[in-house]
């Protein structure tokens, strides 16, 4: 990510919204939203 590779911010908003969509295991899948929202913040508007 730090080295801005487009692939990596495109399969880390892949793997963003498929969390979105897990019911199950909410306290993990909402732990990792919070990371991964994070990430795509911090370097999908470099």
């Amino acid at each position: 990510m730090q080295d801005r590779e487009p692939t990596a911010l495109a399969r880390l908003r892949e793997v963003h919204r498929a969390l979105r969509s897990q019911r199950e295991d909410r306290h993990r899948v909402d732990a990792l939203l919070a990371l991964t929202g994070n990430l795509v913040e911090d370097y999908g508007g470099r």
